[in-house]
């Protein structure tokens, strides 16, 4: 029983992590740097960005394990069955599936987004120009496309207070 507590405060905290850390980079130090140069805002946010990836990625894949560990091996599903005709099965499912989900949006979609937008050299030179609208729309481009993730986190939190 202590080693299931203690997991599942690991779990919680990790991810609260995941679902905060990328809701601020997103919403707080991402907004900040509009008021960056353009030189220093697109190193800055690359630089951000490669060190998050690995480090969010990491704790996505572990709220996740941990996730797994609580409902199989220190939980109540102890067989296919278990999780495919009970309603905690269910629940865990549905989580699971919209966890991973989340977790590969976020790694081969959002991610390789942002730094291919990082790295466009003809978008930042002509903001640099001063047409700063083709930087713009792809950065609501991403914005949107970073929403699934959002999107992914809610249900995870509703799935969650299911249980």
């Amino acid at each position: 029983m202590m080693i299931r507590t203690i997991l599942l405060v690991v779990h919680i905290f990790l991810g609260a992590t995941w679902v905060g850390g990328i809701l601020f980079v997103g919403w707080g130090v991402f907004p900040a740097t509009l008021h960056f140069s353009l030189e220093n805002q697109r190193f800055f946010l690359t630089k951000l960005m490669k060190w998050t990836h690995y480090l969010f990625s990491l704790i996505g894949i572990l709220v996740i394990l941990t996730g797994v560990l609580l409902g199989t091996l220190f939980g109540p599903l102890d067989s296919l069955h278990a999780i495919l005709n009970t309603r905690y099965g269910h629940i865990w499912l549905a989580a699971f599936i919209v966890g991973v989900i989340t977790l590969f949006w976020g790694i081969f979609v959002g991610y390789r987004e942002m730094m291919i937008v990082f790295s466009d050299d003809f978008l930042w030179h002509e903001a640099k120009q001063g047409n700063k609208q083709p930087l713009l729309i792809q950065f609501i481009r991403i914005a949107l496309l970073e929403s699934f993730e959002v999107v992914g986190f809610i249900v995870l939190i509703v799935l969650m207070v299911l249980f």
